[in-house]
């Protein structure tokens, strides 16, 4: 065995630098995975503060927070755009992120397609919405200081700790109902609000723009009577617990309605009065995944994630709206160009996941997504994986004696993969890894082809 510092530098495999961000949402200290695997991925002098929130590791190319080569003062684009077969197929996507040029054009090589994390959060993130490419290009043309590219983003969770809430996508308009009209403090919200509210109680069809009417006029509210109502409706779901939930009906079964009331809470501790809380917990599926369990978000699906550690996967861009739990809003005028409003059931949202076929001692996992650009895998102990017509980045969540390539691997070791490139994992840990791959072969178990 050799250290990864001993690899020649012409490897199609090798590890990465990859550094956390410090958003007040994560989790603090040894709490925060995203933390504690940063201790062994951050290098230098990188120490964990135990009164620091850490609430992402970011692994990619992206210019905000970039990969570097272990021991180098090297970018991973920079290295990328001069061993362009280290992408292989993956080079058909252009690179999205503004250029460093006066001009802020779209341009740079040596980006892999996607964005790869570890996620820790305590509380609410910032209630997002990503356009899809369509929407995306006209936004750019229009405001390119506020959509820096042309790409959409959609999204992957998969869920590290024993439990993940987050909210995604739009309930069905049924379910919707059943919540808005069992609330009473309905009642006690502003009169643009409470008339939308009640217009989508009174349609009598499914109509995903009368619902999207609803929501958006329930994001914009603000004001005393907004702050008095949620404080109302979080004591009484205080008080009451899962009854607060009695009149629902059947929509709601008991799991759901228990995670209605830790999510209240939480929103209260966090967000108190924040209208938010309207917006998310009656129009949005609050989504719990157990260990192992994954979901996707659209590139038009508003979304939210609450409690929990995930591995998230992303396209690349910077396009985003944030239209609630933040002190600063996005422009409301544009949530109808951006959200389709589209009902989804949780079941809908989740990903489905089988045996890797190129994964010859049946050690990996792969999870089936929607998107072209991005796949993602579990390796379970030891594991010879054949190549991918792309790259990948290869993190080791759970070290027991892990050798990657070769090379000793510790829980928080980051890797890269280059595109044909056998990967052989040793030992009893767990190895996640994002890629993109357009063989054949995986066809069907893959990313969108």
């Amino acid at each position: 065995m050799v250290s990864s510092t001993e690899k020649s530098s012409e490897s199609k495999i090798f590890r990465l630098e990859c550094q956390p961000n410090n958003y007040p949402w994560g989790k603090v200290g040894k709490d925060s995975l995203a933390g504690v695997l940063a201790s062994e991925s951050a290098g230098g002098d990188f120490k964990l503060d135990p009164s620091e929130p850490y609430a992402e590791l970011w692994m990619g190319t992206h210019p905000h927070n970039p990969a570097k080569l272990w021991g180098k003062d090297q970018l991973l684009s920079d290295y990328l755009s001069k061993h362009k077969e280290l992408l292989g197929e993956a080079i058909k996507f252009p690179a999205r992120y503004p250029d460093a040029k006066e001009d802020k054009s779209e341009g740079g090589e040596g980006h892999v397609p996607f964005l790869f994390k570890i996620l820790t959060c305590k509380q609410a993130l910032p209630l997002q919405i990503h356009p899809n490419r369509e929407i995306a290009e006209k936004l750019h043309k229009e405001n390119p200081e506020q959509f820096p590219d042309t790409n959409h983003k959609p999204e992957i969770a998969v869920c590290l700790s024993d439990k993940f809430l987050g909210f995604a996508g739009f309930r069905p308009s049924k379910v919707i109902r059943s919540l808005v009209v069992a609330v009473p403090e309905i009642d006690q919200l502003p009169s643009k609000a409470k008339d939308a509210i009640q217009a989508f109680i009174a349609s009598a069809s499914d109509s995903t723009e009368v619902m999207r009417k609803a929501w958006q006029a329930v994001i914009e509210m603000e004001g005393s009577e907004v702050e008095a109502a949620v404080k109302a409706f979080s004591q009484r779901v205080k008080t009451q617990g899962v009854d607060a939930f009695s009149d629902v009906g059947d929509e709601l079964d008991k799991g759901e309605r228990e995670n209605l009331v830790v999510a209240a809470q939480s929103l209260d501790k966090y967000y108190p009065g924040d209208g938010s809380a309207f917006a998310t917990l009656f129009f949005m599926n609050l989504v719990e995944l157990k260990k192992g369990e994954g979901m996707y978000v659209g590139a038009d699906g508003p979304h939210a994630w609450l409690e929990g550690e995930i591995v998230e996967l992303m396209a690349a861009s910077d396009n985003v709206l944030n239209v609630g739990f933040t002190p600063e809003k996005d422009s409301t005028s544009l949530v109808a160009r951006t959200v389709s409003g589209t009902p989804h059931t949780p079941a809908d949202l989740k990903l489905k996941s089988q045996s890797f076929s190129k994964g010859s001692k049946g050690h990996t996992t792969v999870y089936a997504v929607p998107f072209e650009e991005f796949s993602i895998l579990r390796i379970d102990g030891q594991e010879v994986l054949a190549p991918l017509s792309g790259p990948g980045i290869a993190i080791v969540t759970e070290s027991k004696g892990t050798v990657v390539a070769g090379n000793e691997a510790k829980s928080g070791s980051v890797w890269f993969v280059g595109a044909g490139s056998e990967l052989v994992v040793e030992g009893d840990g767990v190895v996640w890894m994002a890629f993109y791959d357009g063989d054949q072969e995986s066809k069907g178990q893959v990313g969108k082809q």
